[in-house]
């Protein structure tokens, strides 16, 4: 019998008891749950319940003590525990002292007495329209002539004037993109802005003549080598056109139409430059 009982356990898996066994179901061995004794794990599991009643609520509760009729608690002094509640009349907070209104949504507006300048404009009416029309809490701006916007706040004129010179400057830019669509270069006599490439679609000007050429046309032009015995002030550095002598090339991706308009294309370019 000892030898069979020895057999038996030379077949249990160890290693499953101990739940490290890597062969999973090719173990060749027995996998066995190890057992356990009743009272031991009995004992360990159970925990010592309390009755609910009376006596649990005093253990969480502080005793309490009334004398002459009045009920005081152990710790706090008597002139606290024994102050009777008094619930308040009327709330700390009053809807008629507000300085704000409300819609009949409940959405809160802006109030009344705020300065009209310190009012925002209507984003809504911005864009189009607005849907509360004129019972609106905000601004509706006036109308932009440049961007077609209601916009421009009418009790703000430094940020109206903002807007305006801002608005101004990007329809001049694109009255001047519009302009130099139609533009040609004079040596290749290809549109500008319709080269193929975006590094060819930019204007060379020259600062001493008004040709227009294309970057790429006006720098091969500036940069082959002169015939011998020329100089290369009037050969290469002149216009192909006028031959005015121009010492430098400003590259530009719109064209001017007034001398002011190149006079500030040819400074922005040198602030660049610094």
């Amino acid at each position: 019998m000892i030898v069979i009982f020895n057999c038996l356990l030379m077949q249990i898996c160890t290693f499953y008891q101990k739940g490290i066994c890597s062969y999973g179901s090719r173990c060749r061995y027995e996998h066995v749950k190890p057992s356990r004794p009743e009272s031991t794990a009995s004992s360990s599991l159970t925990v010592p319940r309390q009755p609910l009643g009376s006596n649990s609520v005093s253990l969480a509760l502080p005793a309490r003590n009334v004398s002459n009729g009045v009920t005081t608690v152990p710790g706090v002094p008597p002139e606290l525990s024994s102050r009777p509640f008094i619930a308040p009349t009327a709330p700390e907070w009053n809807l008629e002292s507000a300085q704000h209104d409300f819609l009949e949504d409940g959405e809160v507006i802006e109030p009344r007495n705020v300065k009209p300048a310190d009012r925002s404009i209507c984003s809504f009416a911005a864009a189009g329209s607005c849907p509360r029309g004129d019972k609106c809490p905000h601004i509706h701006g006036d109308l932009c002539a440049y961007c077609g916007k209601h916009c421009l706040h009418p009790f703000r004129p430094e940020e109206r004037d903002e807007h305006l010179k801002a608005c101004e400057k990007k329809q001049k830019n694109l009255d001047l993109l519009k302009y130099s669509q139609e533009i040609e270069c004079s040596v290749c006599l290809d549109r500008v802005l319709s080269k193929p490439t975006a590094a060819e679609r930019k204007f060379g000007l020259l600062s001493e003549c008004d040709h227009p050429f294309c970057i790429s046309c006006i720098r091969n032009w500036r940069s082959s080598s002169p015939t011998s015995g020329m100089d290369v002030n009037t050969s290469l550095r002149a216009c192909p056109i006028c031959r005015k002598l121009s010492y430098f090339v400003i590259p530009s991706v719109i064209w001017y139409s007034s001398k002011e308009e190149k006079q500030e294309i040819v400074d922005t370019y040198k602030a660049k430059l610094r």
